[in-house]
């Protein structure tokens, strides 16, 4: 997993976006690329009536995103910011089966749940490779029916010091070996791809 210098990046990256009132605290460049990926992790089904966990929820606006397209949402929101916790309780803690919780989601233990969804959890630079398909797999096998993640495209996608990219095909080859029909989702955004991944009927998440 990560070091904990990078995590400081991480940390460090984002209070400095916080800030700076011209610039997304969560590092999305406009309201409409953060609800254009809200719209391609959506596509991963029917999400009535399920319980979705949301990791890197940052505000939780994925909530009333949901909400507005699904009926009767329970969803838990984690996110190691305190200060977006914060804002997320602020703004969407009075909504029904509605929930956040500050922790790392490196070291998390996930809650069994029927939909896994992570929007810009795994853009982070790690000096360990293995470190998105790692995460991948704990979402997995804690999803009863499926996942949904998006990644920002290295082909398109310069290196910074903090935000980095993945090769959409590697990492639809690994999630392959885990859903034979893993669907990769692109041209929604330039430099972002999505993969949708669903559990077929009477086959569980790991105990």
């Amino acid at each position: 997993m990560m070091h904990l210098l990078e995590k400081a990046a991480v940390l460090q990256y984002h209070r400095r976006r916080l800030g700076d009132p011209g610039r997304c605290a969560l590092g999305w460049r406009t309201v409409d690329s953060q609800r254009l990926r809200f719209d391609a992790l959506s596509r991963v089904g029917d999400l009535s009536g399920s319980k979705v966990l949301d990791l890197g929820c940052g505000y939780g606006d994925l909530k009333p995103f949901l909400d507005q397209r699904f009926a009767d949402v329970a969803y838990l929101g984690i996110d190691h910011m305190p200060e977006f916790i914060e804002e997320a309780r602020r703004r969407h803690g009075h909504l029904p089966r509605t929930g956040f919780v500050q922790a790392d989601i490196l070291n998390a233990v996930f809650p069994a749940v029927d939909y896994v969804l992570a929007s810009g959890a795994m853009s982070y630079r790690c000096s360990n490779a293995l470190y998105p398909y790692n995460l991948i797999r704990q979402m997995w096998d804690a999803a009863e029916r499926g996942i949904a993640f998006n990644l920002l495209d290295a082909r398109v996608f310069p290196p910074g010091s903090v935000l980095c990219g993945q090769d959409p095909e590697a990492i639809l080859a690994f999630c392959r070996t885990l859903d034979p029909a893993a669907e990769l989702v692109t041209g929604y955004v330039v430099d972002d791809f999505t993969v949708l991944m669903r559990r077929q009927t009477g086959i569980p998440a790991q105990a």
